[in-house]
């Protein structure tokens, strides 16, 4: 009796079991929480195409979770994009968050799985639940985040398929709130998996307009956030951050023996130059 007692205050008649979307989990294992304190309030939620884990406490997610195939991505680019950012029914009333909650609020609605990766229309609508969507800082989403959504499906492009976790990390003292209900993230991570290769990395940005952004390992991202995004991995591929694609941000952290890459300034003149000649052969 006490086992449901607890269950009902989390809501059970809402909340999925996320066996039924194993499949956007790589071996259909589901990130564990390393701090128990963060499992407060939270429902896990099966969407289309995706799987969330919701916070009644932040009223926003704290991951959610994709699987994508060259297949899925090839779907994605055939479908406009149609806004409709809605509140989830299944998250009860108290504990959702509301459309009038970033009203005015100077925060973007940052998808977690983001509108690009969803392969029909069912999938695009579900991605625009509040569920699905944290307050980001509107240089951060419309910048750095945009391009690691595009290097992740680069990625997918060339290995074939990819897992990711997204999530959102509350690391300050004092964290900020919307309408004195729904707290904004200090940072934004995206964990990328590549079973072809069996490597792993996740992208760390603070939830700002600095532009800064880190790659890190699965190890260092639990040890920061309390989260063990893809506990089926091996110590090694956990402890090992996979040199992730970028196109955007400077503050990296790399190992002495990582290649360098070049620096955007460069990548910018060099793109003048092609500009140039291929007018000139014009």
């Amino acid at each position: 009796m006490t086992i449901i007692t607890v269950m009902v205050s989390i809501s059970p008649a809402h909340a999925d079991d996320l066996t039924q979307c194993s499949q956007s989990f790589y071996g259909g294992i589901y990130p564990e929480f390393v701090n128990d304190k963060l499992s407060a309030k939270t429902q896990p939620l099966c969407m289309d195409g995706f799987a969330v884990m919701y916070s009644g406490v932040s009223r926003t997610p704290l991951w959610s979770a994709e699987h994508l195939t060259r297949q899925r991505l090839q779907q994605a680019k055939e479908i406009d994009r149609e806004d409709s950012f809605h509140e989830e029914s299944r998250v009860p009333r108290s504990a959702r968050a509301s459309l009038s909650d970033y009203s005015g609020s100077g925060y973007d609605r940052g998808h977690l799985a983001p509108n690009a990766d969803m392969a029909t229309r069912s999938q695009q609508y579900d991605s625009f639940s509040l569920a699905n969507i944290a307050p980001q800082s509107p240089r951060n989403n419309r910048y750095i985040w945009r391009n690691i959504e595009s290097a992740t499906r680069y990625l997918t492009q060339q290995y074939g398929e990819v897992y990711t976790i997204t999530g959102v990390a509350f690391t300050d003292k004092k964290t900020k709130q919307l309408a004195g209900r729904v707290l904004v993230p200090s940072h934004f991570f995206k964990a990328v998996y590549v079973p072809a290769t069996n490597q792993a990395g996740v992208y760390y940005a603070p939830n700002d307009e600095s532009e800064r952004i880190e790659v890190i390992s699965i190890d260092e991202l639990t040890a920061k956030t309390g989260i063990d995004v893809l506990p089926v991995l091996d110590l090694k591929t956990k402890a090992q951050a996979l040199e992730l694609p970028l196109k955007a941000g400077e503050n990296i952290d790399r190992s002495d023996d990582a290649p360098i890459e070049e620096p955007a300034w460069m990548l910018f003149v060099w793109a003048i130059l092609e500009w140039l000649v291929a007018q000139l052969q014009a």
